[in-house]
């Protein structure tokens, strides 16, 4: 993940820029009005979020096409899933369309099954509410505002949300938050804000279960 980090500052800088001349030669060629170019500047905002946005979920795409050859289907707690082969202690949902869990093989290991079973339903709460799409979105502006603490805050709490939401989810069938805060101790948090992993926003989550 850290190699496409160069690739979507470049994509920004490129939409950024094209936005900014775009305004500039827009706003002479309407005799200088400003509003035209604060309107023009919103819609380069929007274009550059979409772009960025579209690339999240390119890269989305492109790790689940590298993981395909090390996966196997397999039902847990009657849940499809795919598990990952080497795939360490990760859990995670792929897929802006048809999302996909993808469950480590070695978390099989690691957690008992009250722990894998908090997991497995979290995950398919994201899957069910097309999660991946959502979190692209969000970290979109993060790429494009994150440099302002208010904005990247409030779009981390909104991360945060739709991870507490999926552990509502889970609670309400049948996990209890003391096993989910467990599996979040046990979960690798390696993969980075790029993947939306079960182990998002881990600390907090931990705090508000227990």
């Amino acid at each position: 993940m850290r190699r496409a980090a160069l690739p979507r500052r470049a994509l920004v800088t490129a939409v950024a820029g094209s936005a900014a001349l775009w305004c500039t030669v827009a706003g002479r060629l309407a005799g200088g009005d400003p509003l035209l170019v604060v309107e023009l500047l919103g819609g380069g905002l929007i274009a550059a979020w979409a772009a960025v946005g579209a690339w999240n979920v390119w890269l989305g795409h492109r790790l689940a096409l590298r993981l395909t050859p090390r996966v196997r289907p397999a039902t847990l707690f009657g849940i499809r899933v795919e598990l990952i082969r080497g795939g360490g202690g990760h859990a995670f949902v792929l897929g802006a369309i048809r999302p996909r869990i993808f469950v480590g093989e070695e978390l099989l290991t690691v957690l008992d099954p009250g722990e894998l079973r908090a997991v497995v339903l979290h995950e398919d709460h994201h899957r069910r509410t097309l999660a991946p799409l959502r979190s692209a979105a969000l970290d979109a502006w993060l790429t494009l505002l994150g440099r302002w603490q208010r904005t990247r805050v409030m779009v981390d709490d909104r991360l945060t949300d739709l991870e507490v939401l999926a552990d509502a989810e889970a609670i309400r069938r049948g996990a209890t938050p003391a096993t989910l805060a467990s599996a979040l101790v046990k979960c690798d948090r390696s993969l980075g804000p790029a993947v939306s992993a079960f182990s998002r926003s881990a600390d907090r989550r931990i705090e508000s279960l227990l």
